[in-house]
């Protein structure tokens, strides 16, 4: 079984961050889909990419992993998730079945195209007025991927 702590748009605010570190300590993977607003060195042990905010962090503007059958497209998606469908046909192109994004701030987990679209909103505040959060994906040892949304109180 693989555990994936996957987190979004905190913008600077680093207690979120070390809140979800201390309770995720077991996370094989610690993924961030960008707008961390802080260098490399203060969010790590997050593999970022590039937000619209992270003006001055030499993030990757996106990247590919291949975890367990998996191979996941994570991006911000500034550019993109107005228009969700376009993202899934960048991931078709990428060869990827997963897309993980940010941007919105809002909790998002649904198919397109076959591809499976996770945002794990916002873990710093929810542009749909919900509660901060993020998302902890599980890959079983059969390879199923389950997504547990997870509230910030």
């Amino acid at each position: 079984m693989l555990k994936i702590c996957l987190v979004s748009d905190n913008h600077a605010n680093m207690d979120c961050i070390q809140r979800i570190l201390n309770d995720n300590p077991d996370c094989d993977y610690y993924l961030h889909c960008g707008d961390a607003c802080v260098p490399y060195e203060e969010i790590s042990p997050f593999a970022c990419v590039k937000g619209n905010n992270d003006w001055d962090q030499d993030y990757p503007k996106e990247r590919i992993l291949e975890i367990g059958n998996y191979r996941i497209l994570m991006i911000h998606g500034d550019g993109y998730t107005y228009f969700i469908n376009r993202l899934a046909q960048k991931a078709i192109q990428e060869k990827c079945n997963v897309v993980f994004y940010g941007h919105t701030h809002m909790y998002d987990d649904r198919y397109i195209d076959g591809v499976r679209l996770i945002n794990p909103g916002s873990c710093s505040y929810n542009r749909d007025f919900s509660s901060p959060c993020y998302a902890k994906v599980i890959i079983d040892d059969d390879n199923n991927m389950h997504v547990n949304k997870i509230e910030l109180e």
